[in-house]
């Protein structure tokens, strides 16, 4: 039962009056109701914008650190210029920005090449190369981030190849830096240098047939045998000659000493004289004194 308050104007509770007042009463419910849901959808449209507000601003700004490189696309189109380390601005969600790494590159690779003599090798090794930071954005829009297996191993298998091929097999066992001197002077002639710079390679390990490293083992025994038997030969000749030489002065002493017994026979007194030791004979024959006509 509804009770109509006081005031309202009626002074019954006709079923007509009641049914109207109830409408009424239901009309300003909902429209309170419509009131708070509207204020609320407006806080939460607010809070939205805020958000979005939030999130534009911030990705406006971007860092490039001083081991980086940035390339800068407008709609996925990549600008040819490289954007130097630092903070920077771009335009949200129609810009975006690529970070590259511009710290020096170390690759290992290996490969198999064959020397002038036809043999086979299996080469470990390692290059080392910059980029050149001001043309970065040239090298991501024309070759992309694969750009050593696309550029530079092409590259170093061709150098590889064509300086062993140059070389026998013996002479790059003996001289392993002219082969990677060779290789290295190549790729700076051939890697582009518009990208790369400051190319370094080294031969980490070059292994040949078995059979060849063996003959190559038994050839260095055999030289140092030879070796080892040429300075034992070269030994006893330098002590032929010490000993010839000797003799020669021992000869020259003698003949020297005979000629001059030969102008004076008293030196022969003199001489054993100077050989006595002071004592005189045990035994003597006759009357005879070991040294006469000393005047």
């Amino acid at each position: 039962m509804v009770i109509v308050p006081e005031g309202y104007g009626l002074k019954d509770n006709n079923p007509t009056t009641l049914a109207l007042f109830t409408s009424r009463t239901k009309t300003t419910t909902i429209m309170s109701q419509f009131k708070d849901d509207r204020q609320t959808g407006r806080y939460i449209l607010w809070g939205a914008l805020a958000l979005v507000a939030i999130i534009v601003f911030f990705s406006s700004f971007y860092t490039i650190r001083s081991t980086e490189r940035g390339v800068l696309s407008t709609f996925g189109k990549m600008s040819d210029t490289v954007v130097e380390d630092g903070l920077h601005l771009k335009i949200p969600f129609i810009q975006s920005i690529k970070r590259v790494n511009v710290q020096q590159k170390k690759f290992d690779g290996h490969e198999n090449s064959y020397t002038r003599d036809v043999q086979t090798s299996e080469v470990d090794y390692t290059i080392n190369y910059d980029l050149v930071r001001e043309n970065v954005s040239k090298l991501m829009k024309n070759v992309g981030d694969d750009y050593h297996n696309r550029i530079v191993v092409p590259f170093v298998r061709s150098a590889m190849k064509e300086a062993f091929g140059n070389f026998a097999a013996t002479e790059i066992v003996e001289n392993r830096d002219a082969v990677r001197r060779a290789i290295e002077a190549s790729l700076r002639q051939t890697l582009d240098s518009n990208y790369f710079m400051n190319i370094q390679f080294q031969l980490v390990d070059i292994d040949f047939d078995d059979q060849f490293e063996n003959a190559i083992k038994e050839k260095q025994v055999a030289e140092q045998n030879a070796l080892k038997a040429k300075n034992v030969t070269i030994q006893v000749e330098e002590q032929a000659k010490q000993t010839k030489i000797k003799a020669e002065a021992d000869a020259e002493a003698m003949r020297i000493k005979a000629n001059a017994l030969e102008r004076n026979p008293k030196l022969v007194n003199y001489e054993a004289v100077q050989k006595w030791d002071g004592k005189m004979p045990q035994y003597m024959l006759g009357n005879s004194v070991p040294f006469i006509d000393i005047k």
